[in-house]
């Protein structure tokens, strides 16, 4: 299995698509970023919610041993009727428990918009990768797909979330 070779934004060089880069390095709320390119349609699509092992790239990122056990939230993100961005978050799940944070009742609203509502949420700087495509969902497949990732930290929790570009977003300039 392979495992993603993250790199600062900032410092990447693998990526000719200006417009590709400028959404995996943007800052700022992703959510608000699709409604914003007229997506008015957008809508969260809940894969799973549970507690699973650490993978050992989220585990470093976290400051985990490999197999550690978080909580992970998988969602697809849709516009225009059709699924944009695979998105997974992880958290420690000790921390999320002692946290009292209770994203597991999020349903089907965006995480985006919590995080950048808090202002006890900072966002760490974002790293890019190719997103090894068996840790797509199964009818979502493809290669080459590229990602972003960043920790929220706060005072007392940590996660991780990635996001996945599927084919055909963004839209070619």
């Amino acid at each position: 299995m392979s495992i993603p070779d993250w790199h600062p934004a900032t410092a990447h060089t693998g990526i000719s698509d200006n417009v590709l880069l400028d959404w995996l390095s943007g800052t700022g709320s992703l959510t608000q970023r699709l409604k914003a390119a007229g997506c008015n349609d957008f809508r969260v699509e809940v894969l799973d919610e549970q507690q699973q092992p650490a993978r050992a790239d989220e585990a470093a990122a976290l400051g985990l041993a490999e197999g550690h056990p978080v909580w992970v939230r998988e969602v697809l993100l849709h516009t225009a009727g059709a699924p944009r961005v695979f998105a997974r978050t992880v958290a420690d799940l000790q921390a999320f428990n002692a946290a009292g944070v209770h994203l597991e009742n999020l349903g089907s609203r965006s995480l985006g918009e919590l995080l950048f509502n808090d202002p006890r949420i900072h966002r760490e700087p974002i790293e890019i990768s190719r997103y090894p495509v068996q840790w797509l969902p199964a009818d979502r497949q493809h290669d080459g797909c590229w990602a972003r990732r960043s920790l929220f930290v706060s005072d007392r929790l940590q996660l991780l979330v990635c996001e996945v570009f599927l084919p055909g977003w963004p839209p070619a300039a």
